[in-house]
């Protein structure tokens, strides 16, 4: 019986052997395959990218384009005060990019703003950076120039600290409670607001600018699809009978 229980171990380590050879032989294609990707998403990243462009151009002739496309994001829009609506309304493009450098590699997100009665920059950007030696994490971002008394944010931080004194909001509670102060934070790891951004905003817009993610109100399809048409049409029509 112990020859027979000694034969038996030999073959199950056997059979872990190649189990884990051929373990071994699947992972490198899997980062084979992974590597492939990367440089396919690089590439067509690339390609996109005048169509980015284009985009965000006829984006910036729409009023109020990406103040309406954010606030009908279901999620994010519940992290925007009353204050960010407003100054939304004077933004013209929203950029992000995946940054892949010699060292560093993560996203920075880039808008642009219209002339404002809240502060002075034309552009705010902000960025995550991972280093890929040492794993370390570093987050830059704009200087806000706040036009004076403009600057809500100090309302709105002071208003978390009562809150927090009263009993109303628990210290481990996100303070994001503003997408600016989202954008204020020098927190290095990437929040929900980021990802929104990144995964949904920037990805498809227009699908939010549509409110597509909501029930469909009377009205809607007409308009995202041109709602007057119809009415040229119908002019049309009148000109012909006229005719």
């Amino acid at each position: 019986e112990m020859a027979d229980d000694d034969e038996s171990d030999k073959r199950l380590e056997q059979d872990f052997s190649e189990l884990q050879a051929v373990e071994d032989k699947i992972q490198l294609i899997n980062t084979e395959l992974e590597e492939k990707m990367l440089e396919l998403d690089k590439e067509y990243t690339k390609k996109k990218r005048p169509l980015i462009i284009e985009r965000s151009k006829i984006c910036a002739r729409i009023d109020n384009f990406w103040m309406n496309t954010m606030t009908n994001h279901p999620e994010l829009s519940q992290f925007l005060a009353e204050q960010d609506i407003e100054v939304l309304g004077n933004m013209s493009s929203i950029d992000v990019e995946e940054v892949d450098e010699d060292r560093w590699t993560g996203t920075r997100y880039t808008f642009h703003f219209k002339k404002n009665a809240f502060f002075d920059n034309k552009i705010l950007h902000k960025e995550f950076r991972y280093d890929k030696q040492t794993g370390d994490q570093e987050v830059d971002t704009s200087e806000i120039k706040w036009k004076p008394g403009m600057n809500y944010l100090e309302e709105l931080v002071a208003a978390a600290a009562a809150d927090v004194a009263t009993g109303k909001r628990k210290h481990s509670e996100a303070p994001e409670t503003s997408f600016f102060l989202w954008f204020d934070s020098e927190e290095q790891s990437e929040s929900p607001i980021g990802e929104w951004l990144r995964d949904d905003i920037f990805k498809d817009p227009f699908k939010y600018f549509c409110g597509e993610d909501d029930e469909p109100d009377e009205g809607d399809d007409e308009d995202c699809e041109g709602g007057d048409a119809e009415d040229e049409d119908g002019d049309g029509e009148g000109e012909d009978d006229d005719q």
